[in-house]
């Protein structure tokens, strides 16, 4: 689960031009600064590097909401 939310926390760092060491996983993307298009960013991210579309499934906000929410809503998609 690590290392999906280093590459998360990398990932979202580099859409907003902050260190990593800024990102807290808790906190909502919405906090954070990501906006809609930085949202498409990390979505079309999971998509390339993890094969799971999320972008057309039957996501909740809950789901998506931070990046702990993100690597949970991942490792279930991946069944693990």
């Amino acid at each position: 689960m690590k290392n999906i939310e280093k590459a998360l926390v990398t990932q979202v760092a580099n859409i907003l031009f902050v260190e990593t060491s800024e990102i807290e996983v808790e906190t909502p993307l919405h906090v954070l600064g990501v906006d809609s298009m930085g949202m498409v960013g990390i979505l079309v991210f999971i998509e390339t590097e993890y094969g799971i579309d999320l972008m057309s499934s039957d996501l909740q906000l809950s789901d998506i909401e931070s990046i702990s929410a993100l690597v949970r809503t991942i490792k279930r998609r991946q069944g693990k």
